[in-house]
């Protein structure tokens, strides 16, 4: 066999095929990408620490091939990716979402103080409402007690007036009355007196004649 061709087959039997698969570039700041496995292969590529490649290939003696982001193609020591991002990328991004987190935090409570101002402000609101409403409870009933009373009194003046002007009426018929009556007692009396005095007259008059004597003396 040919030397050349023992050469491909075992450089062939040490790559093996992978699934193609998502991973990460290491802590490291650079990485450098190589157009063929072997440190002595020529640099296509530098990705920074955190980049995401796919990888196509794998080899037992620890190489991968990857594709970057914009489809270039080459190869790196497998011990530079991992399968999830680097532990400073994932600190920066909890860092990130935990500043979001404690803003959002801090918007809440702003919120919350705000919503209890409110509702305290509303509470005051309605216990001064409830207190008029309340005093406008008790001058309605007051007004409407002394509506009441008023009416009644206004009913009980009419009734009395109305009594006053029939019993005034009727004094006023009964002194009729009674000054026709004591005018008529007066007129009897006088024509009482008249006629005791007329009756006299003409009894002292007849005692005064003379008496005629008889013709037979």
């Amino acid at each position: 066999m040919k030397p050349g061709v023992l050469f491909f087959l075992c450089f062939f039997l040490m790559v093996i095929p992978a699934h193609s698969e998502t991973m990460y570039i290491t802590d490291d700041i650079r990485v450098m990408l190589r157009s063929d496995a072997g440190m002595d292969r020529r640099i296509v590529a530098m990705p920074k620490s955190g980049a995401q490649v796919e990888v196509l290939e794998e080899t037992e003696d620890g190489w991968s091939k990857v594709r970057l982001s914009n489809e270039k193609e080459g190869w790196l020591l497998s011990r530079y990716l991992s399968p999830g991002p680097p532990s400073k990328d994932v600190i920066a991004k909890l860092k990130t979402e935990n500043d979001v987190l404690r803003r959002q935090a801090k918007t809440l409570t702003q919120e919350n103080l705000r919503f209890k101002k409110e509702r305290n402000d509303f509470q005051k609101a309605l216990s001064k409402q409830t207190k008029t409403a309340e005093t406008l409870r008790e001058s309605y009933e007051t007004l409407r007690k002394g509506s009441s009373e008023y009416l009644s009194l206004k009913a009980s003046y009419k009734k009395a007036s109305k009594d006053l002007a029939t019993k005034t009426k009727r004094q006023a018929e009964l002194e009729e009355e009674l000054k026709a009556l004591q005018e008529s007692q007066t007129l009897q009396w006088f024509l009482g007196g008249a006629a005791v005095l007329f009756v006299g007259l003409i009894v002292g008059f007849m005692a005064r004649r003379p008496k005629r004597r008889s013709s037979l003396l």
